[in-house]
């Protein structure tokens, strides 16, 4: 178990994030763990249901906790987020951190015997996820396109599972699940006000590391091989809908974690901000979608652009989206689009500061992507400040375009 805090003084309550993260050597772990979150979500050994957990945390003056499953490039993190106010804040300065580690031990290291009924219910509610994924056409066009880029690694598998893995999930895979997680590197994140908690980290190591194996995030890998050939491919898929979605997917080639900087500046002018490239030439100037967008995948060196779209709009979508990003190589970047995008950059940079887990968060991505924890937020705007256009350009140099998809439906809106 490791333990990293960063405290705060305009904040009135704690975070404590207990993340179990894992390399993925079998599919299965998706469905898995996604059932297996939900059940210990809902009660424990002392807690025998939902309602249970409620009532006892009123009683903490309104103290909450919920459990987050995600995808960290080719890992898997189950998250435990517990919150709760600082005794400063409180009637005569009540003391809650001893009932809030009892509760962590409870909900995380004393799970109920869970019976058929309770399985059954929490696969349902999985799986109604897994078939709602289609709803949000745009999230779902990002999502295909992430897999469509990585067949064959854990990344390319969504994030709930599948319908057939979660169908056949019983008591005893769900027993081997949890043992599994127990056995994943922990990395415990706390934030928030920490006057006089100086020493939770202590107290968290003292009381819970019991549990937990002495092994570090660091000894993960973010990022697997795929023998998957790499060529171009254009896929059309039906979906019921009057808007269709198109999502191009470039791959990075040679990109460094040095180049992160760079590339993140080089997305904010492709296309995260109105005044992007993306925004102004193919929704602004051409009127081809309603909305536009590209995402940068820092762990797995791939780009994403996707955009909502008439049908009959398809083809030239398609080629102004690339003409953009053949423009970057070429060098064609005002100073107003570097400089915009920049200063977009650092702004959302500062907002870190103002979100209890901004900065605790900064330190497990780091852990996961450079191995240490050493960057703060000062020196990453001041990293963000020493990219130069030709940097830019640089990168924009290694972006080459892999996959085309059309999510359409059979009219337009």
């Amino acid at each position: 178990m490791e333990v990293y805090k960063y405290s705060d003084e305009k904040f009135k309550s704690i975070n404590i994030s207990y993340n179990f993260t894992t390399q993925v050597e079998d599919n299965s772990i998706y469905s898995q763990f996604s059932v297996l979150g939900a059940l210990l979500a809902k009660g424990s050994n002392r807690f025998k249901n939902q309602k249970e957990i409620e009532k006892y945390l009123s009683k903490l003056y309104g103290a909450n906790f919920h459990i987050d499953v995600e995808k960290i490039a080719d890992l898997y993190n189950m998250e435990f987020t517990f919150e709760f106010v600082n005794k400063e804040f409180l009637p005569n300065k009540e003391e809650l951190l001893d009932k809030i580690i009892e509760f962590i031990d409870e909900i995380i290291y004393k799970p109920a015997d869970w019976n058929e009924e309770n399985i059954e219910r929490e696969k349902e509610f999985i799986l109604e996820r897994i078939k709602e994924r289609k709803d949000e056409k745009l999230r779902y066009g990002v999502q295909r396109m992430e897999e469509l880029l990585c067949v064959g690694e854990p990344f390319g598998n969504f994030l709930h599972g599948d319908v057939e893995t979660v169908e056949k999930i019983d008591k005893e895979q769900l027993k081997s699940a949890y043992t599994k997680l127990l056995n994943c590197p922990v990395t415990v994140l706390v934030s928030g006000n920490l006057k006089g908690y100086e020493d939770i980290d202590k107290i968290i190591m003292q009381k819970l590391s019991k549990y937990t194996i002495n092994t570090s995030i660091t000894s993960l890998s973010p990022n697997v091989k795929s023998n998957c050939e790499r060529k171009y491919e254009e896929i059309k898929e039906y979906v019921e809908t009057s808007q269709s979605v198109v999502s191009l997917g470039y791959r990075i080639n040679g990109a460094t974690s040095q180049d992160f900087y760079a590339l993140t500046v080089y997305n904010a002018i492709l296309g995260t901000t109105p005044s992007s490239k993306l925004f102004q030439n193919v929704r602004e100037k051409n009127s081809l979608c309603y909305t536009v967008r590209s995402k940068y995948y820092r762990l797995k060196n791939l780009l994403i652009v996707f955009a909502g779209i008439n049908n009959d709009n398809y083809e030239k979508a398609v080629n102004t989206i690339n003409e953009q990003v053949e423009d970057m190589k070429k060098g064609n970047i005002s100073q107003i689009e570097f400089t915009t995008a920049k200063d977009s950059i650092l702004a959302d940079f500062s907002e870190m500061n103002d979100l209890k887990f901004g900065v605790v968060k900064l330190i497990f991505t780091n852990l996961i992507a450079q191995k240490n924890s050493n960057s703060s937020i000062e020196e990453l705007k001041e990293k963000i400040r020493n990219v130069t256009i030709e940097d830019v350009i640089r990168v924009a140099n290694m972006i080459t375009l892999e996959k085309v998809l059309l999510l359409g439906g059979g009219e337009n809106a």
